[in-house]
């Protein structure tokens, strides 16, 4: 999945819970979140995709939203859940 369209799910996400359509959410969490979109794009599939925008959706609370840090925490906590390294296995020197 692209990292705008995860940007786009993310927005229908937290749409749809706060009842907020605002251009200010939608254009900040599209580029704060965009090198973790595409990191787990690349890494994970698209399911995992959804997981990392299911979580931050909920995170959307009271006017806060995740720091771009947290968003990847998330993302690598989604990428291990399911046994995927958060690595390609280098050799660690």
């Amino acid at each position: 999945m692209h990292p705008s369209d995860a940007a786009r799910q993310l927005r229908y996400a937290v749409a749809s819970k706060t009842e907020t359509y605002d251009y200010e959410i939608s254009h900040w969490e599209a580029n704060a979140y965009k090198d973790v979109f595409a990191a787990v794009d690349e890494r994970g599939d698209l399911s995992d995709v959804m997981a990392v925008v299911e979580e931050l959706g909920d995170r959307f609370v009271d006017g806060t939203r995740p720091s771009p840090a947290e968003a990847r925490q998330i993302a690598d906590g989604v990428l291990t859940a399911g046994g995927r390294p958060l690595t390609d296995g280098g050799d660690g020197n």
